[in-house]
């Protein structure tokens, strides 16, 4: 009987991106339950630089919009760089100005679903491997830790913005398991990016460090699953999606 429905007869999760859609939609088809989809929409950001940041911002009213009229179940914001650097707290301004344009539709944002993440597994210390660069890397603490949280390290890893897709998985590998020798005092690793093949490593790193692996988008999927009542996700992805399969 499922073959004869819609795709994303179950869920239809939209996504705002700054930049190209790559990643994202094949890391989502990893893992997503049968009847799950994404429709996405990019804001044509071109680096991490605050005149990039305002001008995907104000693209952000109009593109909620436009997700809500295409009837998406769930809208996420994916660009956490844009909103750390606003300062901390300010995913709930941005959450806000979504949800008066959203038609009753549920949001979320890529920061948030992180800082979820790090709530479900009961992580306080987390060690982050990012493609960022310092000044980016500092706000990012900065607003993370305005939520209780602590780092051990975070690494950044050799990146350019236009392809963060090309970043070899075995860097991202090594580079975390250097930060962890550093100082071994954490709860989790965190790989803050979408754009990045950051789950080609969860299960290497967890299997190597016995500690879970947040890769950033497998939080933003799974706190869209969660707000919906989506179950079935299937185990094996790692310690994160695997406390919800089923």
């Amino acid at each position: 009987m499922h073959s004869l429905l819609l795709p994303g007869w179950r869920a239809r999760i939209g996504v705002i991106s700054p930049t190209v859609l790559e990643r994202i939609p094949l890391d989502f088809q990893r893992i997503a339950p049968e009847g799950c989809m994404i429709c996405g929409i990019t804001t044509g950001m071109g680096g991490w630089a605050g005149n990039q940041y305002g001008q995907a911002l104000a693209q952000l009213k109009e593109s909620v919009r436009y997700l809500a009229a295409r009837k998406v179940d769930y809208i996420l914001h994916v660009a956490s760089p844009i909103v750390v650097a606003q300062g901390p707290g300010y995913d709930r301004l941005l959450l806000a100005e979504m949800a008066e344009v959203s038609n009753g539709i549920p949001c979320g944002t890529t920061i948030r679903c992180a800082l979820d993440a790090f709530a479900a597994l009961g992580a306080r210390r987390i060690l982050a491997v990012t493609p960022f660069h310092a000044t980016l890397n500092g706000q990012m603490r900065a607003f993370v830790e305005a939520e209780g949280y602590g780092f051990s390290r975070i690494a950044s890893v050799p990146a350019h913005f236009d392809f963060l897709q090309d970043i070899p998985p075995d860097v991202l590998f090594r580079t975390a398991l250097a930060a962890a020798a550093e100082d071994p005092d954490f709860d989790a690793i965190w790989l803050p990016s979408g754009q990045v093949p950051a789950v080609e490593v969860v299960r290497a790193l967890e299997a190597r460090l016995g500690k879970p692996v947040v890769a950033q988008n497998h939080a933003d999927f799974l706190a869209a699953f969660r707000a919906l009542g989506v179950g079935g996700i299937a185990r094996g992805h790692g310690m994160l999606l695997d406390k919800f399969a089923n």
